[in-house]
């Protein structure tokens, strides 16, 4: 019995650390560039950062969310198959227990895995370039990244901005 609590009690953690980790955003912010664009030629800008302000910006958690779901199934079915072992030695009492823990396994791994939504710390930044025309872009970051004055802003495409942190150690090393 005590191998059968130990087989569950390690499946329910190791569910919960792979489905607790939300999406944060990384991979949205303006200095974190996909292999697609690395190596790839893009237009430069100089902008005049003006306010900076605090965001919060909501990013897709679909995959965590699976990963945690099919984590959750598998070792499920396997604490499942070891609890319908357990006393029965059958075979149709492992295959049964294995189902039920797989699809038990599965709902609590969706659980653990989180909305499909996360939130993660963004900032508004406000600018003007070089026209004198003034813009906001709203980005992945914190704001202690950026602050007044210049700044260089990259256009991968031509409605898309991202401006780079242009205070580089202004949330601490």
């Amino acid at each position: 019995m005590k191998k059968i609590t130990l087989t569950i009690a390690a499946a329910a953690m190791t569910t919960a650390l792979l489905g607790g980790c939300a999406n944060d955003g990384t991979m949205y912010r303006a200095d974190t560039y996909t292999a697609v664009t690395v190596n790839q030629m893009q237009e430069v800008r100089m902008v005049e950062i003006i306010a900076i302000n605090p965001a919060r910006v909501a990013v897709p958690n679909t995959s965590n969310r699976e990963t945690a779901q099919v984590a959750g199934a598998l070792l499920g079915a396997i604490a499942g198959a070891a609890i319908g072992n357990h006393g029965n030695h059958s075979t149709g009492a492992r295959v049964m227990g294995g189902l039920a823990g797989g699809a038990l396994g599965g709902m609590a791994g969706s659980a653990v895995g989180g909305d499909s939504t996360s939130f993660t710390d963004g900032v508004q930044i406000i600018y003007r370039m070089t026209n004198g025309r003034m813009y906001q872009s709203s980005q992945v970051g914190r704001p202690c990244e950026f602050k007044t004055g210049t700044a260089i802003m990259v256009q991968p495409r031509p409605s898309e901005t991202r401006i780079q942190p242009n205070n580089p150690y202004g949330c601490g090393r």
